[in-house]
Formats: structure tokens, C-alpha cells, sequence
């Protein structure tokens, strides 16, 4: 996983690249750590540049909404790629996070 942050209008952005396994949560953690110390009231996890992501990865998204949560943020992924969206999908992501796909 790669990962950075970016500062837009909106609120600030991670984004993501490479894959997104469970031998990343520790740099997941870190990037989460860093998102949330921005103390904005909206997130953007930009995944347009995740190529795959494994169940792990899943629970990952899950950490970072509940964190979310606690601190009273709102987090929306955006632009999945095909073989990411349908992983979303199957679990039935859409019904935890704001999903925009284009």
C-alpha cells in the first residue's frame, strides 16, 4: 500500500495505491492517525489508484469508519476501480460509507 495525503476544499484526502492487504494495517493505522488529526468533518478515502484489496482490507475501512465515528467524521470513498467495487459491493458497503463511483 501507498498512500498520501491530500488537503482539498472539501476536507482532506487519502489517497491509496497498490493494494490494500492485511500486511498493510499498520501503515493503514498510521494514515488513518495522520487523516484524523486534520479535525475535519469529512474524509475522502480516494481509491482510484487500488488495484486490489483482500478481506483484511475490508476490515481496514471498517477501523477507520469506527474511528470516524467517535470523532464525529464523515467518510466517503471514492472511485473504487472494478475489481475493488465489486468487493464493496458484495459486502455490502454502500449501506456503511458515502460511495461515489465517478
Amino acid at each position: 500500500m501507498k498512500y498520501r495525503i491530500v488537503d482539498e476544499e472539501n476536507g482532506p484526502t487519502l489517497v491509496l495505491s497498490d493494494q490494500l492487504l492485511f500486511d498493510h494495517r499498520d501503515l493503514f493505522d498510521t494514515a488513518i492517525d495522520k487523516l484524523l488529526a486534520r479535525k475535519q468533518p469529512k474524509v475522502v478515502v480516494d481509491m482510484a489508484g487500488l488495484s486490489y484489496m483482500d478481506s483484511a482490507g475490508l476490515g481496514m475501512l471498517l477501523t477507520l469508519r469506527d474511528r470516524a465515528d467517535r470523532a464525529q467524521v464523515a467518510v466517503t470513498l471514492r472511485k473504487p476501480g472494478p475489481e475493488v467495487a465489486e468487493l464493496l459491493d458484495l459486502a455490502c458497503f454502500e449501506s456503511l460509507f458515502t460511495i461515489e463511483r465517478s
